[in-house]
């Protein structure tokens, strides 16, 4: 049995395995800092955890909502990083909930990782939690016509395929995905330190890319996975994408691919607002945007809740 320790500097720590079934525990963090109101956030945020919204394993999500809430909220389904093969929602619960005393209803799902489940199963699960709030979300206080999809590193292809499938026909035929939503409910997408363009990523040099999508797409190489161009968000932007909000550190070796993301974006005519970091010399790592004690995590916050803002209207 041969595992590999996956450690960057302020990033999740995974361990993981190319032989059995890779853990879903986070074995250590260094960039999870809640935010400095946090105790006030935790009196004013509605906490539901673990409802279950599908029958495929690990098939969990977390509801954070405003305590006080008085009308429906728009929805952002948060979808968690970890190289496919680890990582959990519940590092990700001070950052949903700081989203969700801005104002919304944040859906922090789980789902099953490689090598129990393999690509395209996170596509679906995601699929499978739009599906469960189409039914529940008025119950929850969430207003599904007012639609956020988001995710961090892996997360965020993830959260961009799901926005690709709803919003470009093609690919949920060739997929054979049915959206569980319609284009027009879908208000924007929310990409923090992602991979995008499967063609290139690595060239990026982030440490274990190979093992991570080898493992994810059951592949020798991940290059020559017959399926690779579906999970290349790039290839897949058409002029109905939705508006999308970008960040990345630039310490952060997916600097390049975030970059890609948005010119491909502007190609196609599609809104993107990007914070990056490119010449500021401030070496952010990996999922800066998780450490809240910092500025740069709290002004990349504001950001994000002012497109949300503008884009719920």
């Amino acid at each position: 049995m041969m595992f590999v320790l996956f450690t960057i500097v302020s990033t999740e720590q995974i361990a993981t395995s190319v032989n059995v079934a890779a853990s879903d525990q986070i074995t250590g963090s260094a960039v999870f800092s809640a935010t400095p109101n946090i105790n006030t956030i935790k009196k004013e945020v509605h906490v539901l955890k673990d409802l279950i919204y599908g029958e495929t394993k690990n098939s969990f999500l977390d509801i954070y909502r405003p305590a006080h809430q008085r009308e429906p909220l728009p929805v952002i389904l948060w979808i968690h990083g970890g190289g496919y093969v680890g990582g959990s929602k519940d590092s990700r619960q001070n950052y949903g909930m700081a989203l969700a005393n801005a104002g919304y209803v944040v859906v922090n799902i789980d789902y099953a990782l490689a090598p129990d489940q393999l690509y395209p199963g996170p596509i679906l699960q995601a699929n499978a939690a739009l599906e469960f709030m189409m039914l529940h979300a008025s119950k929850y206080g969430g207003d599904m016509s007012r639609l956020f999809i988001g995710g961090d590193s892996a997360g965020a292809q993830i959260a961009s395929q799901m926005a690709a499938v709803i919003s470009n026909k093609p690919l949920a035929n060739a997929m054979n995905i049915q959206p569980a939503v319609q284009i027009g409910q879908l208000r924007g997408a929310l990409l923090m330190c992602g991979l995008y363009n499967m063609d290139t990523v690595r060239a990026t040099g982030f440490p274990n890319i190979d093992l991570f999508l080898n493992t994810y797409t059951g592949s020798h190489r991940f290059e020559s996975f017959p399926r690779i161009g579906e999970m290349s968000t790039v290839k897949q932007i058409t002029p109905d994408f939705p508006p999308v909000f970008v960040s990345v550190g630039d310490g952060d070796p997916f600097a390049s691919q975030s970059e890609e993301l948005v010119q491909a974006l502007r190609l196609q005519g599609v809104a993107v607002e990007s914070v990056f970091f490119k010449g500021s010399g401030k070496e952010l790592k990996h999922e800066y945007q998780y450490a809240l004690d910092t500025i740069d995590a709290q002004e990349t916050l504001k950001k994000t809740v002012s497109f949300l803002s503008a884009k719920s209207d």
